[in-house]
């Protein structure tokens, strides 16, 4: 049975519009039910000049529904007021606040929890640091809590499908992800698109990245991936360096140290246990990683947590 999720979408002046259609389409892939308000009745002018109508005004908030802000750096006092209140009115109500985009400039302007860390983009964060206090921040695409969730516009639909994903983690009916399972799950929804990240479109090779994002954690041989696609090692090779350039090893790996920079940069596991998950010694992690990256883990989560980088 198909989970349905109550989602809000509020949409703010200067919103961007390519983030609401994302989000629209992850939720609409995944059998998912959400409502687009605004502030008034009139329809709301997007980045690119396109106004958008909605379906009327938000509608009242039950325990666990997310109202999830769209907006633009440049709103007048009484849109900024009107749309905090409507987020104060949901914490109250036991929902959940989003920010996408500039949406996290609101959501700082409330009084969060402490330990709250925004995902901003560099503009936003150029906004934010003009802010008296100043909010944690980071450059990750998102960052999902319970409560409170941000996402840089351009990864808005992998923040839905991580909370559809832990939604359905708990639900009676299934199994809850295990701990590492859930780590891979948050890792991967961060990570761009497949055809955003390579430029092949064959079949073959495209199927062969699908199975090494499936299997970050748990790190599959070549031997096997080759199997699995019906064709010898050396034919894997052959094909994948014809169409990126570089044999499926160094493919896998620099997947998954890009999934494990992820955890490194968010500085809540150790590192010893994200270099395991992912497949690495811990001498090896390092090596690679400063290889990789041209940094180590530590310096590099030390960057991130402090904003330094």
């Amino acid at each position: 049975m198909t989970t349905r999720l109550p989602y809000r979408f509020l949409l703010l002046p200067g919103f961007d519009l390519a983030a609401l259609g994302a989000a629209s389409t992850a939720l609409t892939e995944a059998g998912v039910d959400f409502q687009t308000t605004a502030l008034g009745a009139a329809p709301v002018p997007g980045d690119s000049g396109v106004h958008v109508a909605h379906a009327g005004p938000v509608p009242p908030v039950e325990p666990g529904d997310a109202t999830v802000v769209f907006s633009g750096l440049e709103l007048d006092e009484a849109t900024r007021e009107a749309a905090l209140a409507v987020l104060r009115r949901t914490l109250r109500q036991q929902g959940r606040i989003w920010g996408v985009g500039a949406g996290a400039w609101l959501l700082a302007q409330l009084a969060l929890p402490p330990e709250t860390v925004l995902s901003v983009n560099p503009v936003t964060a150029a906004a934010l640091d003009e802010m008296r206090r100043k909010p944690a921040m980071t450059d990750a695409p998102f960052v999902w809590t319970p409560r409170v969730a941000t996402a840089r516009a351009a990864h808005v639909a992998a923040l839905i499908r991580y909370d559809l994903a832990i939604d359905r983690a708990s639900a009676p009916d299934t199994a809850p992800l295990a701990a590492a399972d859930t780590g891979a799950e948050a890792a991967r929804s961060q990570l761009l698109p497949l055809d955003e990240r390579y430029s092949t479109r064959h079949k073959t090779v495209v199927a062969g990245l699908e199975i090494m994002r499936a299997n970050l954690f748990r790190p599959v041989s070549i031997a096997a991936l080759a199997l699995s696609l019906g064709l010898s090692q050396r034919q894997l090779e052959r094909l994948f360096e014809r169409e990126l350039g570089d044999t499926p090893g160094p493919i896998y790996r620099e997947m998954r140290l890009e999934a494990a920079r992820i955890e490194v940069r968010q500085g809540r596991r150790p590192m010893q246990e994200i270099a395991h998950d992912f497949g690495f010694t811990s001498g090896s992690f390092s090596k690679t990683y400063l290889r990789q990256f041209g940094v180590t883990p530590s310096t590099d989560r030390r960057a991130a947590v402090t904003g330094t980088d």
